[in-house]
């Protein structure tokens, strides 16, 4: 009777346990690089996390040079305490236990999509705070030239993946360059406060640190700058980036999470394709 009990408490456990779906999506458009885009799934579910970006290059010489299109995912399991990490377009996976992780100071064996990836301009994760201090350092010139800084929080309001933002304009200037930053931020935050969370506590479990992106790059650049600036509260839904400098050319970067959405739980979601050939590690 008690274990047809405990059978009957798990089973309407799994049925009540939802999830969160988030799809995003960043564009960049570089100098003698071109246009890429990434479009990046997150499933959070208490216990489960998986990650999938693809990255499509648009200029034919740049994308061999970077090994073609790409489609990379990362899947947590906190039941099975695993990581997998796999690649979609060559249909094979790796995987790696918490306990090895935990025995190498918390530090994954297996490269994941953040270094298979890596292709610059906030795409890498782990080393965003970094690059965000060298650009930041560079934009104030070389000369300590005095920047011209306009920022401005305005009334104007979007619903952008079905949450209400506020829009804020940003503007650094000074005679080598110019970066103009347009953010949207959200107060409702609860389901992608959710979806980090559960991302954290599984990193954690193996004795790792979630390294988080900027929460807002006009943010940490003022903040570099050492001078005061209203802030916002809230998370960002979408911002875009240009840089120009005196000749006119420079970097674009656009971001903006597309959907978000709260669904009954998904074991398939969280497992790796069947298809999929296992492998020592990805090259």
């Amino acid at each position: 009777m008690n274990r047809l009990l405990l059978y009957i408490l798990f089973i309407s456990s799994i049925f009540s346990q939802t999830q969160v779906v988030i799809e995003e999506v960043m564009f960049m458009e570089v100098p003698y690089v071109g246009k890429i885009k990434t479009t990046t799934q997150k499933f959070a579910s208490n216990g489960f996390f998986r990650q999938e970006s693809s990255l499509d290059v648009d200029r034919f010489i740049i994308r061999m040079a970077m090994g073609g299109n790409k489609k990379y995912g990362t899947i947590l399991n906190g039941d099975s305490e695993a990581r997998i990490i796999y690649d979609a377009e060559e249909g094979q996976y790796a995987f790696e236990s918490f306990d090895l992780i935990r025995n190498n100071d918390g530090k994954p064996t297996l490269k994941g999509m953040e270094e298979n990836m890596n292709f610059g301009g906030g795409s890498n994760r782990q080393s965003d705070n970094e690059e965000a201090k060298d650009e930041n350092a560079e934009v104030e010139s070389e000369d300590d030239e005095e920047n011209i800084i306009k920022r401005t929080i305005t009334d104007e309001i979007k619903v952008i993946a079905g949450l209400r933002a506020k829009k804020v304009v940003t503007s650094i200037e000074n005679s080598e360059r110019s970066v103009l930053f347009e953010e949207w931020f959200t107060t409702d935050t609860l389901l992608l406060k959710y979806a980090l969370d559960k991302e954290k506590e599984l990193i954690e479990a193996y004795g790792g640190e979630r390294q988080n992106m900027p929460r807002s790059f006009a943010e940490s650049m003022l903040a570099q700058s050492g001078k005061e600036y209203d802030s916002v509260e809230g998370r960002l839904l979408k911002y875009s980036m240009e840089m120009k400098n005196e000749d006119d050319k420079g970097f674009k970067m656009k971001w903006e999470l597309k959907d978000i959405k709260e669904i009954p739980f998904n074991s398939d979601d969280f497992v790796v394709n069947k298809k999929y050939k296992k492998v020592e590690k990805l090259d």
